[in-house]
């Protein structure tokens, strides 16, 4: 008799269905992250070709992969930084240090950028949240693989309420499945034999149909438990979307782009190809006698190719005149152009200048700089947004779990400018915005890149100068007034 399915809702249930949600998108992730790496299927190498030719095309199949994948992505990473965290201008328009002191403490300057990465290759990535470590003083904020870890929504709510989370892998050290389900009351924790069809892999089971793994619940010890309530009631897993949409969690900045990458390894495999076997002239020779190996009796190559040497031969043995020629070489400048242009196809879909991807002759002007990189400052800018907004609930989750009652919902993420300027344009326009009264010190020194920690530092050390010179140099008191003869008309 199998046993009865879980009821919705529970631990349980929700471990089956993230589990199956969670196996169903792997493959495109894996395959958009080997992408990233340079792993592209390698062009023309079929079933169809015998071990003798993936041998001898190995190598040149390897070398014709050219992963202008990792640049698409990077351009966007690089731009992506976070400079600190504020409280809007509605409550107290100053830094929120508390916010930042826990960031901080996470090492999120370095990890945040990781974060970045994975969810533009793979569509989302995670951040989950938990309470200090014991003995430590600030929360914790971890962030997870989306091969490992899914989020379940609330029906309806169009990826908005979290009910649940999964995080699901292989633990090296035990050789088994660990499964964690984040609830809103906590976090239960189960660990399971893996598929052996499927060893070494994060899988709950390799292909659809295999049997599922049969959980237990995990207890690691005393410190390690089965069960570990949540004492802020909200489920601590908060997703990073990259291109999201009502009906999609999100979408992978790789998604439009790997098959542009694919043709262009065909036309380089096809230019490497031309320029091994057909970029040299080859020399051609009728009315000759061949000679043959006597030892071999297999023809012997009549003349030893030297600059040095010449050629001379006799009219072979029928009496005809002996003719030498050559066949002209392969054109490569049309494989040349269908690289360039399918580059340029990459530009375009991506909002990647093409100055990135394909720099020619002399280096544009500062001006067209700008104007060519206009769509991709404007398109990391559009992702600030739904970025922005799950590291702001990571860090209102954090603060909760730092013991705050009331955390200040309005804190928002200080980014760094998308716009790459050169150092002196940049001071030059800030400080004329300041001297003009247009903006503040402190605003000033945002603008010019400065973190938040170095704003404080500064602002404090202005302070303190002008202390100072307060007391080197004290006003002058203030003249009386002096009232002046009156004059009659």
């Amino acid at each position: 008799m199998s046993a009865q399915p879980p009821k919705p809702g529970t631990p349980e249930w929700w471990r089956e269905t993230l589990a199956d949600r969670l196996r169903a998108r792997q493959a495109q992730m894996n395959t958009m992250d080997a992408y990233y790496c340079g792993d592209h299927p390698l062009p023309f190498l079929t079933k169809a070709h015998n071990a003798k030719m993936r041998d001898e095309f190995r190598q040149l199949l390897d070398d014709s992969r050219t992963n202008f994948m990792r640049l698409i992505i990077e351009a966007q990473e690089e731009r992506l930084r976070v400079e600190g965290f504020r409280l809007s201008a509605e409550s107290d328009p100053v830094t929120d240090s508390a916010s930042w002191e826990i960031w901080q403490a996470n090492k999120m300057d370095a990890n945040s950028q990781t974060a970045f990465i994975d969810a533009l290759v793979k569509g989302v990535s995670y951040l989950s949240v938990w309470a200090p470590a014991q003995g430590e003083k600030y929360p914790q904020i971890a962030v997870e693989d989306p091969t490992q870890m899914i989020v379940g929504y609330v029906p309806g709510s169009n990826y908005q309420k979290r009910a649940a989370a999964l995080k699901m892998w292989l633990d090296e050290d035990t050789g088994l499945l660990r499964a964690n389900v984040y609830m809103p009351v906590g976090i239960y924790k189960y660990q399971a034999k893996p598929n052996p069809t499927d060893p070494g892999t994060s899988q709950a089971y390799s292909v659809a149909g295999d049997e599922k793994p049969q959980w237990v619940d995990y207890a690691g010890g005393k410190n390690d438990p089965a069960y570990v309530p949540n004492p802020i009631g909200v489920v601590s897993v908060v997703p990073l979307r990259n291109r999201p949409r009502i009906k999609c969690e999100g979408e992978s900045e790789l998604s439009d782009a790997y098959r542009v990458q694919n043709q262009i390894n065909g036309f380089t495999f096809l230019l490497a190809l031309g320029g091994y076997f057909g970029a040299h002239k080859q020399r051609w020779a009728v009315g000759l006698t061949i000679m043959e190996d006597p030892n071999t009796g297999k023809p012997r190559e009549p003349f030893d190719v030297d600059v040095g040497k010449l050629w001379v031969a006799q009219n072979g043995e029928d009496g005809q005149d002996v003719k030498f020629g050559e066949f002209s070489q392969t054109d490569l400048e049309g494989y040349i152009r269908a690289i360039e242009q399918k580059v340029t196809h990459l530009a375009v879909l991506n909002r990647i200048p093409k100055h990135y991807l394909l720099p020619t002759g002399q280096e544009p002007s500062g001006d067209a700089i700008q104007s060519a990189e206009a769509g991709l400052v404007k398109k990391v800018e559009k992702k600030q947004g739904p970025f922005g907004e799950g590291l702001e609930e990571a860090m209102v989750l954090a603060r909760r779990f730092a013991g705050e009652g009331d955390t200040p919902v309005d804190s928002e993420i200080v980014w760094a400018d998308a716009k790459v300027e050169s150092d002196a344009v940049k001071t030059d326009s800030v400080i004329k915005q300041y001297a003009g009264g247009l903006i503040p010190w402190e605003a000033a020194l945002e603008r010019l890149g400065y973190t938040q920690t170095q704003i404080r530092r500064y602002s404090a050390m202005r302070l303190s100068d002008a202390l100072l010179q307060g007391i080197a140099n004290p006003a002058p008191p203030a003249p009386d007034t002096v009232t002046g003869p009156i004059i009659k008309a």
